[in-house]
């Protein structure tokens, strides 16, 4: 897959919302800024490969946000980062 498809796929899925965990991929969609090859908050595409990959990639996100996320001691936009860059 190449990496215009996954940022289309990321996109498509970051715009679904179906339930209160979904609830944060706007906010994530916001904090990736930019849906461009390049952009740093997409290096992790390096490592899926199909479109289940990334959903599931999100999906876990989106878990920990609602399991592990306190806003008394980071930003969401910190916490996505710190995800992002070591998983």
């Amino acid at each position: 897959m190449e990496c215009n498809e996954k940022i289309s796929v990321l996109e498509n899925y970051l715009s679904q919302s179906e339930n209160y965990a979904d609830s944060f991929k706007g906010e994530i969609y916001c904090i990736m800024g930019d849906f461009e090859e390049g952009n740093p908050m997409l290096a992790f595409f390096e490592n899926l490969e199909d479109e289940k990959a990334i959903h599931q990639h999100i999906d876990s996100l989106t878990s920990r946000i609602v399991m592990k996320y306190d806003p008394e001691w980071e930003s969401l936009r910190g916490y996505v980062r710190d995800y992002v860059e070591n998983g």
